[in-house]
């Protein structure tokens, strides 16, 4: 097609970015031997020696398609996947020397914190994230300090129970395998400080944050602002974090493109009477990109900052050039030169969500703008901020339901709240840190601060608790959400050409996600499985098509981590609200499908014999056999698992009939 060869023209960087990024997940998801694919390479680069003279038309085409599969080969070199280094082994506990890489943050029951960690044994220094017991924690331990450590650090592990949030890969992806629990003389506060740039910036971080503790007296709004501004969200509650999510404000609580954004137009307003001359222009370029990088220092170089300020560096060198590059150039240019400086960084959410909303501002804002013409001052930035919202909106929502499995139908009325509070937080802010020297200033400046984010936090809770504001329990497959990005391509290539042949495509498209769902709810209705949840209380999941049973042994309502962990399930496997069945109190019950006994639970053709044992008393650990009868022939599969993700008297099964799925749940498929 014509218009989108022309586009990808204009546009060298979305070919180049995107087999690149093709090549590094070639790598990540499949096993490629590395000497085949050297000497791929090697092929190319003689029949491009041997063809670069030809320039007739098919010679071009072959070129172009070997320098394709040339840049697909160099993402798959220099991809480097994290886990293909050797890892050290810590057999026994051992002494360490260890520099704290950021404040530790108070948690419920412990202090956390991430290490770096080196010794004799180590071949590098090993970062990871460290939780100290509060009995008697020593407080005065901050970033920068040098600690030695006894100890034995564990490999990072998930819980274990289906559908959770797989925090093992994602610490594997930012190249942290261990963790490490130090309790009281297990660790000691040397005399010595690190000195290193990272470090610097969270020392700094930290400096300014004490300086809003002073002035900020209430701990969620305090949490609120070091989010907004300085990108430090260690202290905010989950109950925060929720309705900032419900109501489609989640992406200002971290600091990144909106936030380097607004810093950006700030500078620009304040410095704009530089720009006068050739010598101005390059001046002020200086000066914005200067200070745009101390903004990304003094919030701690977090990586979505980084991101930000590197996108926001490119486009500003772009206009100092005056070269009529294309946006969407600059765009790609800075994602790749991300990219090479961290090939992981693709499987950050921030970092998709971030660029995938900037192209929906930049493509789609533009066109929904013009839809209406607004000459009122008022209501123009009232519709240009709906049209914002929605743009993002549109390229951000498939990833958005696969992440949260939620969608906020109240964004666009959030937005009218968050983005001009935000807004002017920032401005307080940078004006109360400016202002700190003089006491009384800053304290007035931090009262305004207060109020602002105590508004802005009963508004969005006001939002929040209305009737329909968000989308709950809505879950895509991998599959789906291609589906939908092809499906939003299609559109957008359509208005774009108007060719019926993209119309046709998205039809197409829309059928097949259409097929999909119904194959899903298929599964839905014949799905059986029996899930033992890895959790401190007794918890069995009993599952047949959309009915289903939660066996619990004393609970009659559960723990607010364990209907987390439940409304996974629900969500994913598309079942009804579980019906939860208490053991010491119904003693008897017989359903179609279901027969509880004091001692046993009859499901389908498993039997679950439950037993008490003595040796596990101190633990209160309770002692499950699974007993599987197929109805072809008896299998005397009998699993022994103990509630808390350990299991005992192993027994070699059958994969198909029984399924561990990971370390901690264990869950059993019935055919």
């Amino acid at each position: 097609m014509p218009a989108t060869r022309n586009i990808f023209q204009k546009i060298p960087f979305i070919r180049i970015t995107g087999l690149f990024l093709i090549g590094i997940m070639l790598r990540w998801y499949l096993t490629l031997d590395l000497r085949i694919a050297a000497i791929l390479c090697t092929t190319l680069i003689s029949i491009l020696i041997f063809l670069w003279r030809n320039s007739n038309y098919s010679a071009i085409k072959i070129q172009n398609l070997l320098i394709s599969v040339g840049i697909i080969l160099a993402g798959v070199f220099y991809s480097g996947k994290g886990q293909e280094r050797p890892l050290p082994s810590f057999g026994r506990k051992d002494y360490f020397l260890a520099e704290v890489c950021q404040k530790p943050a108070e948690k419920a029951r412990t202090y956390q914190t991430a290490l770096r960690i080196q010794n004799k044994s180590l071949i590098k220094p090993e970062k990871l994230i460290a939780y100290f017991s509060k009995t008697n924690f020593d407080t005065t331990i901050t970033t920068g300090d040098q600690l030695i450590l006894l100890a034995r650090p564990q490999k990072i592990r998930n819980y274990g129970n289906p559908y959770e949030i797989d925090y093992q890969s994602m610490m594997h992806k930012n190249d942290i395998w261990f963790s490490v629990y130090l309790t009281e003389g297990t660790y000691l506060k040397t005399e010595n400080k690190v000195n290193r740039l990272g470090l610097k910036a969270e020392q700094y971080r930290d400096k300014l944050i004490s300086l809003l503790t002073t002035s900020i007296t209430e701990k969620e709004e305090r949490s609120v602002v070091s989010a907004l501004t300085l990108g430090y969200r260690t202290e905010i509650d989950q109950e925060t974090i929720d309705y900032f999510a419900s109501t489609g404000a989640m992406h200002v609580l971290s600091v990144s493109g909106l936030h380097v954004a607004l810093i950006y137009f700030i500078l620009g307003f304040l410095l704009s009477f530089i720009k006068r001359g050739k010598a101005g222009s390059a001046i002020f370029a200086v000066l914005m990109i200067s200070f745009l990088w101390i903004y990304a220092f003094i919030s701690g170089f977090s990586p979505s900052v980084q991101r930000a300020t590197v996108m926001f560096s490119f486009l500003i060198i772009g206009n100092l050039l005056r070269r009529p590059a294309n946006i969407y150039n600059t765009l790609m240019a800075s994602a790749l030169f991300l990219i090479l400086l961290n090939p992981l960084v693709i499987y950050d959410i921030g970092f998709q969500l971030s660029y995938l909303a900037v192209f929906g501002i930049i493509l789609i804002h533009p066109v929904l703008n013009k839809l209406i013409e607004v000459t009122n001052p008022v209501l123009k930035w009232i519709w240009s901020l709906t049209t914002v919202s929605i743009a993002a909106q549109l390229t951000t929502f498939p990833l958005g339901l696969f992440y949260f499995n939620q969608f906020p139908n109240l964004f666009w009325l959030s937005n009218f709240v968050v983005i001009p509070a935000t807004t002017l937080i920032i401005w307080l802010t940078i004006a109360f840190f400016i202002a700190s020297p003089v006491q009384s200033i800053s304290m007035l400046l931090g009262i305004f601060i207060q109020k602002t984010t105590h508004l802005m936090l009963e508004i969005l809770k006001t939002i929040d608790a209305l009737p329909y504001a968000v989308s709950q329990g809505i879950v895509l497959n991998p599959f789906q959400v291609l589906l939908l990005f092809a499906c939003i391509t299609v559109v957008l290539m359509f208005f774009a050409s108007k060719q019926k042949g993209w119309m046709i495509s998205g039809l197409v498209l829309i059928l097949l996600f259409q097929v999909n769902g119904f194959v899903e709810k298929y599964k839905v209705l014949n799905q059986k499985a029996i899930i033992v949840y890895n959790s401190k209380n007794t918890l069995i999941h009993l599952i047949n098509g959309r009915k289903n049973y939660l066996i619990t042994n004393g609970l009659d309502t559960l723990p607010k981590t364990d209907i987390r962990m439940v409304k996974q399930v629900e969500n994913h496997s598309k079942i009804d609200t579980p019906i939860i069945i208490n053991r010491k109190k119904w003693f008897d019950l017989r359903t179609t499908d279901l027969v509880i006994n004091p001692n046993t639970i009859q499901f389908l053709c498993c039997e679950l014999e439950l037993s008490y044992q003595s040796e596990y008393n101190s633990r209160g650990t309770e002692i499950i056999k699974l007993k599987v009868q197929n109805s072809n022939q008896v299998k005397n599969i009998i699993q022994t698992l103990t509630m808390g993700g350990t299991s005992s008297n192993r027994r070699k099964k059958d994969p198909t009939e029984f399924n561990i799925k990971n370390n901690g749940a264990y869950s059993l498929k019935i055919n």
